[in-house]
């Protein structure tokens, strides 16, 4: 099995790729969803952790010293990735979450963790990105903090997915912002394990499901 055919075998088998019908943030009518928040015991989210860290040694190795994860589903994402770092490659980063709100007391402000107490070269750890309007707000917040220096996002899968100027959000951060976007896996890797019957067979995936997401990456698939 090839590494991404691993990363959807798992994705499925956590319960955070389903295939059926659904509907997307954006109102398109889906036959896929994913959700990085069905990673809820110890072991799925440390096997999670373990494909994040490796995608980031493969594009971000040397170039970024701290991760940062946006509320909420960032939080342990961004936490469980550095520990496995540490843990697999002897790479001791920092971490950084924002609070939702603004604490008042006690250490008081936004962020939670390292504060970027000098110029840092920074990774964002998100898990999926489709219109990217989250992806945007946190680019923002990081805009205005002092010595944190974006150079890169990394998420779980990328639906490529055009938007209204037929780019994916995923190229569109990358070209307004600047900065590296990777993704694990994206549409076109979990059309390829689909392809495979012994895959469908091993998922259980639904009748004429591989049709479905043709039919879908065909509509709305940025080129």
């Amino acid at each position: 099995m090839t590494k991404t055919d691993a990363f959807v075998h798992f994705l499925v088998e956590s319960g955070a790729l389903k295939f059926g019908d659904f509907v997307t943030k954006s109102g398109r009518n889906t036959p896929y969803f994913i959700n990085t928040g069905e990673f809820r015991t110890g072991a799925s989210l440390s096997k999670l952790a373990e494909f994040y860290a490796a995608a980031f040694v493969e594009h971000f190795d040397g170039k970024a010293t701290n991760l940062y994860g946006p509320a909420y589903k960032g939080i342990p994402l961004c936490a469980a990735t550095a520990m496995k770092l540490s843990d697999v490659y002897a790479k001791n980063l920092t971490f950084t979450y924002n609070r939702k709100e603004v604490k008042d007391h006690g250490e008081g402000g936004s962020l939670v963790g390292y504060k970027y107490a000098e110029k840092t070269n920074v990774v964002i750890i998100e898990d999926v990105i489709t219109a990217g309007t989250s992806v945007n707000e946190t680019l923002q917040i990081l805009k205005n903090i002092e010595n944190a220096n974006v150079i890169g996002l990394l998420i779980s899968v990328d639906r490529k997915e055009k938007l209204d100027n037929g780019k994916s959000a995923l190229q569109t951060v990358q070209e307004e912002y600047g900065i590296e976007a990777h993704s694990i896996v994206n549409i076109n890797d979990i059309i390829a394990f689909l392809e495979k019957e012994e895959n469908r067979k091993a998922i259980n995936a639904p009748e004429g499901i591989l049709e479905k997401v043709y039919a879908y990456r065909e509509q709305w698939g940025a080129k």
